[in-house]
């Protein structure tokens, strides 16, 4: 009988949906699970001491002298607890701030960046500050964007390569005409290739412009506060 991972394999296409990979970013990941742990730690551990030294402290008062005032027990933890937990509470929420500033600035400054590259516009790259976060994937993102300018780049003087050649050709004879339209021809046709291998399709696929345009998503406006 066919087991459940075989079944789920054929199911998708070979392809299994379990994660194999339990630390996505293990820097970022460990730096922030043992900062968690190493205050816990030591929020118990004082929390532990205080309350081991009053209980000490009353343990000796009264073999010292059973008649003397102490202090009742329950009331000493219930109020050291309250304190201390408002304190570590406190401390913890404006350490959380400052933390999620570091995650959130990168994050805020990616998804203006990808709003401006959804409006066909390039935008410009400026450096994180010093203890931001996901500084490797800031700089993936900016070497992602200097590929793309480098394309428009080569596109763009193919293209005036193009114009150039066209506005030649206008007073030529038939032969030159002939000539300038096959070079035309050819510079497009590379574009065309470029254009259809960043698609993931083949060259000769490719829709018509009104096919395209009817099948490209609309665009929706972006709100970045």
């Amino acid at each position: 009988m066919e087991s459940n991972d075989n079944r789920e394999n054929a199911v998708n296409g070979g392809r299994s949906n379990r994660r194999r990979q339990y630390l996505i970013n293990p820097g970022f990941q460990w730096k922030y699970a043992l900062t968690l742990a190493l205050a816990v730690f030591l929020i118990s551990a004082v929390i532990s001491s205080v309350l081991y030294l009053l209980l000490h402290h009353q343990a000796r008062l009264r073999l010292m002298d059973p008649e003397a005032y102490t202090a009742q027990v329950t009331l000493v933890i219930i109020l050291f607890g309250a304190a201390f937990s408002m304190l570590t509470a406190g401390a913890l929420a404006v350490w959380c701030v400052f933390v999620t500033h570091r995650i959130c600035g990168p994050l805020f400054v990616l998804d203006r960046h990808l709003s401006e590259l959804a409006d066909g516009r390039f935008p410009e790259i400026r450096e994180l500050r010093r203890k931001d976060e996901f500084k490797d994937l800031y700089a993936t993102f900016g070497r992602t964007v200097e590929s793309l300018k480098a394309d428009r780049r080569v596109e763009l003087a193919t293209l005036s390569r193009v114009l150039t050649i066209v506005e030649s050709a206008k007073n030529a004879d038939d032969t030159a005409r002939k000539d300038a339209l096959s070079s035309v021809a050819t510079h497009i046709d590379t574009l065309r290739d470029v254009a259809a291998k960043a698609l993931g399709v083949e060259a000769e696929a490719v829709p018509e412009a009104a096919e395209a345009r009817s099948e490209s998503p609309a665009k929706t406006p972006v709100a970045v506060t």
